[in-house]
C-alpha cells in the first residue's frame, strides 16, 4: 500500500534560495508528532559562514527561541549514495563551512520529548556572519502520533 503522506508529514519549510542574511525559519508544533527530521540541502556557498541553530519555541514564528542541542548526519556530495556517520556528542551551533557542506545535505532529528510544554515548536535558525551568502533549502518530515489520510498541520 502506497503511502502518500499518512506514515510521514512533510512541510516545506525554505524554498531552494539563496540565504544572505540572518534567517529564523517556521517552527513546527510536536504535540501531534513523535519526531521531526529536517533535511537541510546546501548548494553554491561563498563568503563567511552560516551558523546553523535548533531552536524551540512557544510560537511557529520562532520569536521566543531557546537553543537546543541537536545530534546531526551530513550525506556525501549530491549524487552519490552515501551517508555520513551520526555525529555522536550533541552539538549547540553547526558552523556551515562551505568546503565542508556545499552540494551535500545535513540531517537533523529532534523527538517530541526533547521539548518542553511551553515551547512545543521546534525549528532551524541560519545565523548570517554578515558576508555569507549560500543557496539552501530546508524540508521537515514528521512523524504523526496517529497516522491519519490528512495528518493535522504543523504550523499551527
Amino acid at each position: 500500500m502506497k503511502d502518500f503522506g499518512m506514515e510521514k508529514h512533510i512541510v516545506p519549510i525554505l524554498a531552494p534560495v539563496s540565504v544572505e542574511a540572518t534567517t529564523v525559519m517556521p517552527h513546527v508544533a510536536l504535540k501531534k508528532y513523535e519526531r521531526v527530521k529536517f533535511l537541510i540541502s546546501l548548494g553554491v556557498c561563498s563568503g563567511d559562514t552560516h551558523v546553523l541553530t535548533v531552536t524551540a519555541s512557544a510560537v511557529t514564528a520562532g520569536s521566543t527561541a531557546t537553543a537546543l542541542s541537536f545530534k546531526y548526519r551530513v550525506t556525501a556530495a549530491a549524487g552519490t549514495d552515501t551517508l555520513g556517520d551520526l555525529v555522536g556528542t550533541a552539538v549547540s551551533s553547526l558552523a556551515l563551512t562551505y568546503t565542508t557542506f556545499a552540494g551535500k545535505t545535513v540531517i537533523i532529528e529532534v523527538d517530541a520529548d526533547e521539548l518542553t510544554e511551553d515551547k512545543p515548536y521546534v525549528g532551524i535558525t541560519i545565523t548570517d556572519p554578515g558576508s555569507a551568502v549560500a543557496l539552501m533549502s530546508i524540508v521537515a518530515e514528521l512523524k504523526p502520533r496517529y497516522p491519519q489520510a490528512t495528518n493535522d498541520g504543523a504550523l499551527t
